[in-house]
């Protein structure tokens, strides 16, 4: 047998928060987890823009090392390239008509007891995970609209979600983003409605959640203008976890400005796979268990699973 060829992917870590927004209440993932999220995952509706459609394929359950369930699956990006010009073996540039069907992908793991996800592009043009956040909502919206139109009573209409795929702060990268910095003019933290998470890391507890349910708003934002203290902003935006936002607005010595956002200071890293391709989920899982952000599970996301996990377990492969 040949030595087994590696290659290393680029990942990134996430948190991938779904609430229901019901009349009255903010449902968790895990509630509707059989009636509108598997199945619309599973429901091959595709956004489609010109030549492009994006679909997710292979979604299904499995067990990650520790027997909790995991949401795995591939977004696909199908497309068509046109070429219109290329060299000649002499370096010339000569015109040419060629188009070639593509489908470039993404994989990417969601650890259903803390909704904490690893993304990982499987070659250079598959879809990013900002793509993916976008094809999401259209995906179960339009799933749920579908639904919806069926139904001649509103007490069965399926409720919409409220989306955020959020990237989890890695401190080192705030560090670095932060070292050449004279002054933060602005902190901006922007929440939403949090599926089992407590806000920053639990730094205030359930105060914005009550805040928001109280003056009945899905989301807003805390700013912090003028914070002197800069370690003191690597703290809160390293313990925020995933749960907000954040925006970080700085002037820099030549007094000139920036604005620092989570793409620049979620936690990403390379690792390595076996082979070209990422058409292994298990192993997709176990490498995600490898990095710490993904095991952490606060105790109401563990109190949602709990409660909702028989919801999972009828769309677990090999049973």
């Amino acid at each position: 047998m040949g030595e087994l060829h590696m290659a290393m992917k680029k990942v990134e870590v996430a948190n991938f928060n779904v609430v229901f927004m019901e009349k009255e209440n903010e449902a968790p993932l895990l509630q509707y987890f059989d009636t509108i999220v598997m199945p619309a995952l599973r429901s091959g509706i595709k956004r489609i823009d010109g030549d492009t459609s994006y679909l997710f394929t292979d979604v299904e359950i499995i067990k990650d090392i520790e027997n909790e369930y995991v949401l795995v699956g591939n977004i696909v990006k199908k497309t068509v390239i046109e070429i219109k010009s290329d060299l000649d073996f002499a370096g010339n540039l000569v015109d040419k008509d060629d188009r070639y069907s593509a489908a470039p992908y993404s994989a990417f793991a969601i650890y259903l007891k803390n909704h904490r996800m690893i993304y990982v592009p499987n070659q250079k043009g598959s879809p990013t995970i900002k793509t993916f956040s976008a094809v999401v909502k259209y995906v179960l919206s339009q799933y749920i609209k579908q639904y919806n139109a069926e139904q001649d009573e509103e007490q069965k209409y399926l409720p919409y979600p409220y989306i955020s795929i959020v990237g989890i702060p890695m401190r080192g990268k705030i560090e670095k983003a932060l070292q050449n910095v004279c002054k933060i003019r602005k902190l901006t933290l922007r929440f939403y409605p949090l599926n089992g998470d407590l806000e920053f890391g639990e730094m205030f507890g359930n105060l914005i959640t009550d805040m928001r349910k109280k003056s009945n708003t899905k989301n807003g934002e805390l700013v912090l203008k003028s914070p002197q203290n800069i370690n003191g902003v690597i703290d809160i935006v390293e313990q925020s976890n995933g749960t907000v936002k954040p925006i970080i607005e700085v002037t820099y010595p030549n007094k000139s400005k920036g604005r620092i956002t989570e793409d620049t200071i979620s936690e990403k890293m390379e690792m390595e796979f076996s082979g070209d391709n990422l058409q292994e989920a298990e192993e997709l899982v176990n490498k995600g268990k490898l990095i710490e952000n993904i095991n952490f599970v606060s105790e109401g996301n563990a109190e949602i699973y709990e409660r909702y996990k028989s919801k999972i377990v009828e769309f677990l492969s090999n049973k």
